[in-house]
């Protein structure tokens, strides 16, 4: 069934909305895929922060171009399924990975877009590694907290330097006067 001017022109937008929302979008080939599995991959993204959307890709080209992202001739054949992460990308990028390892003969993932460039599958695999958001900030936080906690102590160190030279001086004037 071919779709209205009206409806292709609500998909561009819709995908337009979550192109520009999402972090990282992963475009993987479906071949095969049951609507059981399909189900179980869109119920982990959900809860991981993310979703996926079977797309058509004279659609999802021309969102890209609306929204001036890079286009890959490549990941735009055949049928497609797009991951979109909005939110934590760790844990969202190792269910769309993990999904691709378990069901190889009927997901591949074939590259992406992370922060506006085009990604290859080596970097949308390496996301998989990345620590939860929480430790990366936790990481950010300790980076920024060891210089000035160093700092401090050598402040401190200096002070204290300081007062033991006084207290020194000090036993050594009343030493003499008695």
């Amino acid at each position: 069934m071919a779709l209205s001017r009206q409806k292709k022109e609500q998909l561009v937008k819709e995908y337009g909305e979550r192109l520009a929302r999402a972090q990282v979008a992963i475009w993987a080939h479906y071949q095969g895929l049951t609507v059981a599995q399909a189900t179980d991959l869109r119920r982990q993204l959900r809860e991981a922060g993310a979703e996926a959307v079977v797309v058509k890709n004279t659609l999802i080209r021309r969102a890209l171009e609306e929204a001036d992202l890079p286009v890959s001739d490549e990941m735009l054949k055949g049928p497609c399924l797009v991951t979109f992460i909005y939110d934590d990308i760790a844990p969202a990028a190792k269910v769309v990975a993990d999904f691709a390892r378990q069901n190889e003969e009927t997901l591949q993932i074939i590259g992406g877009l992370i922060g506006g460039q085009l990604a290859t599958v080596e970097q949308i695999q390496s996301l998989t590694t990345l620590p939860p958001r929480e430790v990366l900030l936790a990481q950010v936080v300790g980076g920024i907290q060891a210089p000035i906690s160093g700092f401090v102590g050598t402040l401190a160190a200096i002070m204290r330097g300081l007062l033991n030279v006084l207290d020194a001086r000090a036993r050594q004037l009343e030493g003499s006067e008695a």
